[in-house]
């Protein structure tokens, strides 16, 4: 007659079987189960398959736990943030989950538990903690895909339940086209010209310094074509499989950027040349092989001539976030927006911009009713 072992705490019980099995050897097998009740059933049912020739419980295989499988899909990475993918990795998910196995964090309780754990300790934002969700949320699609796990547990997870990004409500933007020329002339070149693309074409600061001379050779017809993002693929590019976008541009485009453009080819500039290569110098540190602008190069520039306007917005405020705005305020279709800053649909732009969506309609949507 065999009998049940418990060990463990009170909270978390671990359950043990132990039955004379089909040599006469007394074994000992531990079951995953949570009450006595269960693991009596298991014990009922080993002594039936001795009782029928067969082996109480078949050889427990290894299974695999998350932290290999984590490292081997973490090489696999190839996006343009797999760097920060990978430090956000180590600091955040690698401790909860490293050590469990996969059968057991496909549960939708230690993901449940590790996200209560990181607003415990109040050292992440929700959107912090949302991107690390996400982050896990690949590995367990990446797992599912190759037999690993059966189910990713961070899509269970209840709508409610999700950490919720904080909306930028109210942020101020440039809304005057006269101080819009007046940090134009305050900027060096082509800074200024970079930020003329980024107020009226509503351009990413890494694909504006990612822009090839024949990106720009489409002004005519009012467009600009994107490519990069600084020397890699754009932010809407998940797979890196060269995708592209189009983006207005200004009517006044061909004149504002047309010198430094006739400049750029007596220089020798090709199609695939930058517009705008960065100044190189002797004592310049350069990071890669990059030879286009960085942010903090041009950051430090508008720094200084916000100040010199007089102008307390952020370059991101005064650009991109600024032709959002002031184009739904103008009564532009939340698509053709959305559309023209890339975001992947309207929703994403109604999001944080619901509060400037035009709230007037046209007579066919406010007609009469005819007697």
């Amino acid at each position: 007659m065999g009998d049940i072992l418990r060990r463990g705490t009170r909270d978390k019980p671990r359950f043990y079987i132990r039955y004379q099995d089909l040599d006469a050897g007394r074994k000992t097998r531990r079951v995953r189960v949570s009450t006595r009740d269960e693991a009596r059933q298991l014990l009922a049912l080993a002594e039936a398959r001795v009782a029928q020739g067969r082996v109480g419980m078949e050889p427990i295989v290894a299974l695999p736990k998350c932290g290999p499988l984590m490292d081997e899909w973490l090489e696999t990475l190839a996006n343009r943030n797999a760097a920060d993918d990978r430090s956000r990795y180590k600091r955040h998910i690698r401790a909860a989950f490293a050590d469990m196995l996969v059968r057991d964090a496909q549960e939708i309780g230690p993901v449940m538990t590790w996200m209560d754990r990181q607003r415990k300790a109040g050292k992440l934002s929700e959107a912090s903690i949302r991107h690390n969700m996400n982050l896990l949320s690949r590995f367990f699609s990446w797992a599912v895909e190759r037999g690993f796990a059966k189910v990713n547990p961070v899509r269970q997870i209840p709508v409610g339940k999700r950490p919720q990004q904080t909306q930028k409500r109210d942020m101020p933007w440039l809304g005057e086209d006269a101080k819009v020329l007046e940090l134009i002339a305050a900027l060096p070149e082509p800074v200024n010209l970079m930020f003329y693309l980024g107020n009226r074409s509503g351009l990413r600061t890494g694909e504006i310094a990612g822009l090839r001379m024949a990106d720009l050779g489409y002004l005519k017809d009012r467009l600009v074509r994107v490519r990069y993002s600084y020397d890699g693929p754009l932010k809407e590019d998940k797979g890196s499989t060269g995708k592209m976008k189009w983006t207005p541009a200004p009517a006044d485009a061909s004149r504002m950027l047309g010198m430094w453009l006739r400049r750029r080819k007596l220089q020798g500039a090709k199609a695939e040349d930058l517009v705008f290569p960065a100044p190189s110098s002797p004592n310049s540190k350069r990071r890669g092989t990059w030879t286009g602008y960085r942010k903090e190069h041009i950051e430090d520039s508008w720094d200084e001539a916000a100040k010199e306007c007089k102008v307390s917005l952020t370059w991101y405020q005064a650009t991109r976030h600024s032709f959002v705005t002031r184009n739904l305020e103008a009564g532009a279709s939340l698509d053709e927006v959305s559309e023209a800053v890339g975001h992947s649909s309207p929703v994403v732009t109604k999001r944080f911009y619901d509060h400037h969506v035009r709230k007037s309609f046209s007579d066919l949507l406010t007609r009469k009713l005819k007697a």
